[in-house]
């Protein structure tokens, strides 16, 4: 993915692409108001986000020991260092180096800022304007230190050299970075000579802040083409408490995959390269710097979004296809066997006579069926509504029971009736003929509710004028009372 790569120094302001490890011309704009128009021309051409770079003498480091606190308490003590520090500045960042290891274990901290913000402002207010998304503004101390991975020295410095900057010193200790300083180059001088008289005064510095420890060799790191270094080792020689390293910016190049050619000493593509590979995450961009940046990269979270959620959807798709293109095929034989059934259902109908019946005959043909199914009702559904009544009245045993249509008791249906004699005892009842008969006609009430229409054929007990009743209770020996009952079941409407 492309980007827009931005450097500034004291005096010069440029621009370059970069895109897929290759950066491209520099283009330079001056600081005024028609460079900055100038420079607005350009971003509207080239809207890809941008990383800003500054190399000034203005940026200031200091070293503090503070307590070792979390959330809002940590938050809280940086604002006011922050503030006890560098007031007059917003770009402005505190960088944990590490956690001491004996005593209150307090946090060894870099604070570190820009102190001419007014150098800056007027670019930054011209990327804000254009809307586009900036990643963050670095300094070039901080991002110089993937150089030195492979460095096997605790006391590092690195001697980098930017020709619109200057001589870059920056001191790592324990590939941590705790000072840096930039170095003019006035005209009169080379970088070799630069180099050659600026050492031991950094050195002489350091050595004032007990860096590195007495006794410990200060590694001096100098990047430069073969040009510089013939000439830098023929001005530079090391001791016991100073030893040079020559760093080969071509192979540094190749190293981190740069596709440039490097065939100067100047640094600047090589540190530029870096920032677009890997940027570092501390840098002196907040977040209103950033908004458009945020911005950028929550719609880029929304378009990956849309784009899985349309690959699942095709890969949904096409897995449906597949799966409908098999059912297809596991229903083509029932196909075949529809069409073999409906060509012999044709034929079948050729073979019929081409007889025409008028609708109207076949409206009577209809209902007579219907008439003479009425006519003849099954016998469950005569018998049913009295057998649940049967099953209630379990004192009744049926002896006989038999049924058969009459057109006599048919009234008021206009169906035959069906009449069904049933022959029966009362059993458990005794000498007690009141209750008995009490019983019976109970049952009777029940099968009326029921629908039927129900006389007694014979009674229990002979109770006409004729009959005889004995009161001797001798002569009843016990056996059930038998009596006859009509019953009749009428269709209904």
């Amino acid at each position: 993915m492309a980007r827009t790569l931005l450097f500034l120094s004291a005096d010069y302001f440029q621009a370059s692409i970069w895109q897929s490890g290759r950066l491209g011309a520099a283009r330079y704009f001056s600081n005024d108001a028609n460079g900055r128009e100038n420079f607005s021309a350009f971003l509207k051409m080239h809207r890809h986000p941008a990383y800003l770079l500054v190399d000034v003498i203005e940026e200031d480091f200091r070293l503090e020991i503070v307590p070792h606190l979390s959330g809002s308490s940590r938050k809280d003590l940086l604002a006011r260092k922050f503030e006890q520090f560098y007031r007059g500045t917003s770009f402005r960042q505190a960088l944990l180096l590490q956690r001491q290891a004996e005593g209150r274990r307090d946090d060894e901290m870099l604070f570190s800022a820009l102190t001419n913000p007014q150098r800056i402002s007027p670019w930054l207010d011209t990327l804000l304007s254009n809307h586009i998304p900036l990643a963050g503004i670095y300094s070039l101390p901080s991002i110089s230190s993937p150089l030195l991975k492979a460095a096997p020295s605790d006391h590092v410095l690195l001697l980098s050299w930017e020709k619109d900057a200057g001589l870059r010193q920056t001191y790592f200790n324990n590939r941590r970075l705790h000072f840096s300083r930039l170095i003019p180059i006035n005209e009169n001088s080379t970088f070799s000579d630069t180099v050659a008289s600026e050492t031991p005064r950094t050195q002489q510095y350091l050595k004032s802040l007990s860096l590195p420890p007495p006794g410990e060799t200060l590694d001096v790191y100098i990047i430069c083409d073969a040009n510089d270094r013939v000439a830098l080792q023929s001005r530079l020689e090391g001791d016991n408490e100073l030893h040079y390293t020559f760093l080969d910016i071509q192979e540094l190049g190749k190293r981190f995959k740069a596709k440039n050619e490097y065939t100067t000493s100047d640094a600047t593509p090589l540190l530029l390269h870096l920032l677009a590979s890997k940027a570092p995450g501390s840098h002196y961009a907040n977040s209103e710097h950033m908004h458009f940046h945020l911005l950028w990269q929550l719609k880029r979270i929304l378009f990956g979004i849309a784009a899985v959620t349309t690959l699942f959807s095709l890969l949904l798709s096409g897995t449906e296809f597949f799966q409908g293109r098999d059912y297809v095929s596991q229903t083509e034989p029932f196909n075949i066997q529809a069409e073999f059934i409906r060509q012999q259902t044709q034929q079948v109908q050729r073979a019929f006579a081409n007889t025409t019946v008028p609708a109207t005959d076949m409206k009577t043909a209809v209902l007579l069926t219907r008439k003479l199914n009425q006519y003849t009702p099954p016998p469950e559904l005569i018998l049913n509504e009295l057998t649940l009544a049967l099953d209630q009245f379990t004192q009744i045993a049926v002896n006989k029971l038999a049924w058969e249509a009459s057109a006599a008791d048919a009234a008021p249906s206009a169906y035959p009736a069906h009449v069904i004699t049933l022959d029966g005892s009362l059993n458990g009842f005794g000498s007690d003929y009141r209750k008995a008969l009490a019983y019976l006609d109970r049952f009777q009430q029940a099968l009326t509710q029921r629908g039927y229409t129900v006389s007694v054929a014979k009674q229990p007990l002979d109770i006409s004028p004729k009959g005889s009743i004995s009161g001797d209770s001798r002569k009843n020996d016990g056996s059930p009372e038998q009596f006859t009952l009509k019953i009749i079941w009428r269709q209904k409407e």
